[in-house]
This record gives C-alpha cells, sequence and structure tokens, in this order.
C-alpha cells in the first residue's frame, strides 16, 4: 500500500460543499462547546468496530487536503494524520463536530452532512491511523532546536511521551514528525484559547513561553522521530 491514500473527489465538489453547508459550520465555530454532547458522541464512535475498506471510501474526502502536500491551503494549516493515534484522530473530529475545534473546513467535514454517523468516524480514523507517516514534513530554520528540546523536556514529556509519541488510550496525540508550520500555529491557538477542547493546562504551560521558545519548541518536535532521535 501506498504512503497514503492518493485518490480524491473533485476539488470542485469539495468547494460545493462548502457553499451549501458554511453558514451552520460557521455557527458551530462560536457556538458554546458542548461536552457533554461531544462526550457522548466518542463513546458511541469508540464502540464501533471499524471497517477499514469503508473507512478508505471515507477518506477520499479527506485526501483533498490530507493527501497531498500542495492542498492549495496557507502553510500550518494541514496536519500529518497518517498513523496519528486512532483514538486522538476520532476525538478530534468529534470536537470538530461539537465547537471544540475551530476551523471551517474540518467542522464541514465532521459535520453530518459528509461523516453522517459515528461508524463513518470510527472506520476514517481507524483507516488514516493505519496508514504509513511520509518522511518528516517542513522543519523550521534550526536555529533553536536545543532550547525546544530543553522546553519540551520541562513541559510536554510527562503527557507527549519523550519521543513525542503520544497515547492512544490517553487521546494524547503524536508530535513526532508533525509539520512545523502546522505545530507552531497549533501552539499560539493554545496559548490564545482558540482551541476549546484543550485543557486549560496547555496554556498555562506555554503562556510565558516567546516567540523564539516557541519556534524552537514546534522546530525540534518536527525533527523529531517517534523513537527519540531527531532528524
Amino acid at each position: 500500500m501506498s504512503p497514503r491514500c492518493r485518490t480524491s473527489l473533485p476539488l470542485l465538489c469539495f468547494l460545493a460543499l462548502l457553499t451549501l453547508v458554511a453558514p451552520g459550520a460557521q455557527a458551530r465555530s462560536t457556538a458554546r462547546p458542548a461536552a457533554r454532547d461531544s462526550g457522548r458522541d466518542l463513546d458511541a464512535v469508540l464502540r464501533r468496530v471499524p471497517d477499514p475498506a469503508h473507512g478508505r471510501e471515507v477518506f477520499r474526502v479527506c485526501t483533498v487536503c490530507h493527501g497531498a502536500h500542495e492542498a492549495g491551503l496557507p502553510r500550518g494549516w494541514v496536519p500529518e494524520i497518517a498513523g496519528q493515534h486512532v483514538r486522538v484522530i476520532a476525538k478530534q473530529l468529534v470536537d470538530f463536530r461539537h465547537g471544540r475545534r475551530w476551523d471551517l473546513r474540518m467542522e464541514i467535514v465532521a459535520s453530518r452532512h459528509v461523516l453522517k454517523s459515528s461508524k463513518d468516524i470510527a472506520d476514517v480514523a481507524s483507516y488514516a491511523a493505519s496508514l504509513r507517516p511520509l518522511p518528516p514534513n517542513a522543519v523550521g530554520a534550526g536555529e533553536d532546536v536545543r532550547r525546544g528540546q530543553e522546553l519540551y523536556g520541562m513541559r510536554c514529556v510527562a503527557c507527549h511521551g519523550r519521543g513525542g509519541e503520544g497515547s492512544n488510550t490517553r487521546f494524547v496525540p503524536r508530535l513526532a514528525g508533525q509539520d512545523y508550520d502546522y505545530l507552531l500555529r497549533q501552539l499560539h491557538d493554545a496559548i490564545d484559547g482558540r482551541r476549546p477542547g484543550l485543557s486549560a493546562t496547555h496554556a498555562k504551560l506555554l503562556k510565558r513561553l516567546d516567540a523564539a521558545d516557541l519556534e524552537g519548541l514546534a522546530d525540534y518536535l518536527s525533527r523529531l522521530h517517534a523513537q527519540g532521535g531527531t532528524s
């Protein structure tokens, strides 16, 4: 199997979908996060037995952005999801559905207009998790990697693991080898309160870091292999 499923729905179909359901998705972005509803939805997803074949079909929608390096979106907007923990992917999709994460494109995809059931989420999350991650994506300038390593050891390793491997059982994402620009954007979003599904601990641990610290942390993680080494 290739590192990713390269087939995708025509981009025009996806853009038409954005036009049809964008108003509702925008309303979800500004709504108060519904933790109780998202918890029920997530439980329903996790009870499902995934169907890889169906997951591959559902993943066609995802390949418009996640299936190619040149997705036509600004740098930092598209994470590497191949090989991410299945429970992490499932939780993020449910969070987007319930306004606990904010991104118009993902809110549309996670809505019941596209992922119509808990089965769809379970299947596509399982399929994406089964894919082999591509080699390390874009990394930073390399000037603050050592500082980033120190900060990671002090503030992040307890939850995200020594090698940035995360945890499937605890819904902790794998950060090792993630795209530098995406990591940096998420760090700023956590500090600025644009990730309502995150615990307050993240903002507390990050808020005293300056721009160079955040860039170093993102750069270190982008170069980190799950086994614990850096490229």
